[in-house]
C-alpha cells in the first residue's frame, strides 16, 4: 500500500467519507464500516480480509456523485437539525402533569406511576416534582405512528427528530412501568428500521445511517418482563428473537476480531464519539476504531447473548440458549485476558496492531461490571476506582472520565454525567452485590437531575458532576457544525434517557420488580434517605407502596393494592410480597 493511501487510513470524524457517504456501498472508503475483520501484526493478529486489501481506484465521475451525495445529505441534514428540530423545540418548563385526555392522544390508558417524598430537615420536593416533570416530558417526546413509523416511537428530545438505537433501548425502561406497550412500540419501532440484519444507529424523515450503534434492544426486551404480563412479554420475545438472532450474526460477522473481541467501525458507532479514548473534543481527529478492542462493545454483546440465551430458554429454544451462554461465557475470558490492565485496575481499549492499551479512564472502563465480566478480585478493583472522591465518586456520581484524568473537561462525552452509563455501572454494582454503595449512588444520580430540574425546570442530555448547573457545560467545544445544529450546551428537555432516574428510584431503591410470576419489592435506601418517607404508585400494578425509611437500613410501610392495605417491615435488601392473599398481616416475606 502507497504512503498515501496509509495516510488516507486515518478517520477524520465528521470529514470522513464514510460518515458523509453517498449510499454506494462499493465506493472506497477508508473507514468503511462494514468489515469482516481487522488485520495487524503482533497482540491479537488476525489473518487479512477485506480491510487488508489495497483501496481501489474511483473515477472522477464517481468521485463527482460522491461530492453531489454529500452535499445533498449536508442540506438535507441541515434542514431537519436547524429548522425542524430548533424551530419546534420547547423554551419553556416542561408541565408537571399529564391529564387523562392527553393520553389518550397517544393511545395510553394508564396514569404515570407517582413519586412522593416526605420529611427531613431539608425539603425534598424536587424530587416529587422531578420524577412527575420526567414522566410528563417522556410522554412530550412520544410520538404517534407517522410516515416514519407505523408504531408509536420515541425521540430523546425536540432537538433529536429522530429514531435512535439505543437511545430507545434505555427509554423503554422508562416506559415499562408506565405502559409496558409502549415500551415494546419503541424497540419494535427499531427493529422495523433495519438494514437487512443490521439495526442502524438511527432513521430519521430524510436519513439512514450507515452504521450500528450499542447492541441493546434484546437486553431492552427482555427486561420489559419485570413490569409487564408474562403472557404477553411472551408473545413480544416470539416475535422479535429470530430478528435479534440474525441482528447478532451480524455484528460477529462484521465487528469480531478473530481474538474474540469485538471493534466498532467508527467512533460514532459507540455513541461516545468525543470521548478521549476515541481522539479530540471537537472531533477534527479520531481514531482508526477498526483496530482497536473495546471494552464497551465487548461487554453489550456479552449483556446481548445473556439475553439472548434467556429469551432462547423462554421459548424452548435450548440448543440455541446453551450457544449464548457459551459465547457469553468465552466472551467475558477474552475480555479479561487482553483488556484487564492489571497495573492500573482497569479495563481499557487496546490495539490488535501493536497491543498497547489506551489508557484513558473512561465509564467504558467500569462497563465489564454490568455484564459480570470480572472476577472478585477486578470487581473489588474497580468498585475502588468508583468509590474514590477523585475517580468517579463525585456529587452527582459517575462521571464520563475519572475527574482526576488529564484528560477530564466538562464538554459531552469527556467528563460530565450521562444518566444511561451511570445506570449502567450502577446495574453492575448490584449485579456483584454492592448494595449499599449502589443504593447511595442511585439515590445520589437521582437527587442531582432532580436538583438540577427544581433550579433550572429542565432536564439534560448530560450533567456537571461537580454542582448542579450547567453553565460549565459544553458540546463538543470548537465543533462549529456541532454549535449551529445542536448548541453549544447540552440539549434541554432530554428525557430521553435522563428519564432512568425514574427507573432507578423504582427499581434500585424500592427494588421493584416481578420474578417467577410474583410481584416483590426489595427496598433498598441509603443512609442519607434516613427520615424520609417516600410513597411509590404503580397504577399499572394497581398498587401503592409508602416506606419509611429508618436507622441501620431498616423500612417500614404500607402497601396498598385494590383497596386493600397491608402494612410491612424489612430489614434492607429483604424482600416483601406485592402481591399476597388479602390479609393484614404484617411482615417481609422471603
Amino acid at each position: 500500500m502507497s504512503a498515501k493511501r496509509r495516510a488516507a487510513s486515518t478517520c477524520t470524524g465528521a470529514r470522513c467519507s464514510a460518515f458523509w457517504r453517498s449510499g454506494r456501498r462499493d465506493r472506497a472508503c477508508a473507514a468503511e464500516p462494514e468489515f469482516p475483520e481487522c488485520v495487524g501484526r503482533g497482540f491479537g493478529a488476525v489473518s487479512k480480509g477485506s480491510m487488508a486489501a489495497e483501496i481501489p481506484r474511483v473515477s472522477w465521475w464517481r468521485r463527482l456523485l460522491a461530492t453531489g451525495g454529500r452535499v445533498r445529505r449536508l442540506i438535507i441534514f441541515g434542514f431537519e437539525q436547524i429548522v425542524v428540530s430548533r424551530l419546534f423545540e420547547g423554551h419553556r418548563p416542561i408541565a408537571q402533569s399529564v391529564t387523562s385526555a392527553l393520553l389518550k392522544t397517544k393511545s395510553i390508558e394508564l396514569l404515570p406511576p407517582e413519586l412522593t417524598v416526605e420529611g427531613a430537615a431539608h425539603s425534598a420536593d424536587h424530587w416529587t416534582h422531578g420524577f412527575a416533570a420526567a414522566n410528563a416530558a417522556l410522554f412530550l417526546n412520544l410520538r404517534n405512528p407517522d410516515t416514519l413509523s407505523p408504531v408509536r416511537y420515541a425521540r430523546p428530545s425536540p432537538s433529536f427528530q429522530a429514531i435512535y438505537l439505543w437511545d430507545s433501548a434505555f427509554i423503554a425502561q422508562i416506559w415499562k412501568w408506565w405502559d409496558p406497550n409502549v415500551a415494546h412500540d419503541l424497540l419494535e419501532s427499531v427493529l422495523r428500521h433495519r438494514d437487512g440484519d443490521r439495526l442502524q444507529h438511527f432513521a430519521s424523515e430524510f436519513a439512514r445511517s450507515e452504521f450500528t450503534q450499542p447492541p441493546l434492544v434484546a437486553w431492552s426486551l427482555l427486561r420489559l418482563l419485570d413490569a409487564a404480563d408474562p403472557n404477553l412479554h411472551r408473545e413480544w420475545v416470539e416475535q422479535h428473537y429470530a430478528t435479534l438472532r440474525a441482528y447478532h450474526a451480524w455484528l460477529r460477522q462484521r465487528r469480531r476480531l478473530q481474538n474474540g473481541l469485538y471493534a466498532w467501525a467508527h467512533a460514532y458507532e459507540s455513541g461516545v464519539e468525543n470521548a478521549p479514548r476515541f481522539g479530540d473534543r471537537e472531533e477534527r481527529r479520531l481514531r482508526d476504531t477498526r483496530r482497536i478492542a473495546a471494552p464497551d462493545l465487548s461487554t453489550y454483546m456479552v449483556i446481548q447473548c445473556e439475553a439472548l440465551a434467556a429469551m432462547a430458554r423462554l421459548i424452548g429454544q435450548r440448543e440455541e440458549a446453551e450457544a449464548f451462554q457459551a459465547e457469553a461465557n468465552a466472551l467475558r475470558g477474552a475480555v479479561n485476558a487482553f483488556l484487564w490492565d492489571d497495573s492500573e485496575g482497569y479495563y481499557f481499549d487496546r490495539s490488535i496492531v501493536d497491543g498497547h492499551f489506551i489508557r484513558a479512564r473512561t465509564i467504558a472502563s467500569l462497563l465489564p461490571l454490568w455484564a459480570g465480566i470480572p472476577d472478585e478480585r477486578r470487581a473489588a478493583a474497580l468498585l475502588e476506582h468508583i468509590l474514590d472522591p477523585g475517580g468517579f465518586n463525585t456529587l452527582i456520581p459517575l462521571p464520563s472520565v475519572a475527574i482526576d484524568d488529564p484528560a477530564f473537561e466538562r464538554d459531552m462525552w469527556r467528563g460530565p454525567v450521562w444518566i444511561n452509563t451511570a445506570f449502567a455501572v450502577i446495574e453492575g454494582m448490584r449485579r456483584y452485590g454492592f448494595h449499599e454503595q449502589a443504593a447511595d449512588f442511585a439515590y445520589r444520580l437521582c437527587d442531582g437531575v432532580y436538583r438540577t430540574y427544581g433550579r433550572t425546570g429542565r432536564f439534560y442530555e448530560f450533567y456537571d458532576p461537580t454542582s448542579y448547573a450547567i453553565r460549565d457545560l459544553w458540546r463538543k467545544r470548537g465543533n462549529r457544525w456541532k454549535a449551529m445544529t445542536l448548541g453549544k450546551k447540552p440539549v434541554i428537555d432530554f428525557v430521553g434517557w435522563t428519564g432512568l432516574v425514574n427507573t432507578l428510584a423504582i427499581e434500585a431503591l424500592f427494588g421493584v420488580r416481578q420474578e417467577n410470576g410474583r410481584r416483590i419489592m426489595q427496598p433498598r435506601f441509603p443512609k442519607r434517605a434516613v427520615g424520609r418517607t417516600f410513597t411509590l404508585t404503580l397504577p399499572l400494578w394497581q398498587t401503592a407502596v409508602r416506606v419509611e425509611v429508618m436507622d441501620g437500613g431498616a423500612v417500614q410501610g404500607r402497601i396498598t393494592r385494590q383497596g386493600v392495605v397491608r402494612r410491612f417491615r424489612a430489614d434492607f435488601g429483604e424482600v416483601v410480597a406485592l402481591d399476597l392473599p388479602q390479609t393484614e398481616t404484617a411482615g417481609a416475606v422471603a
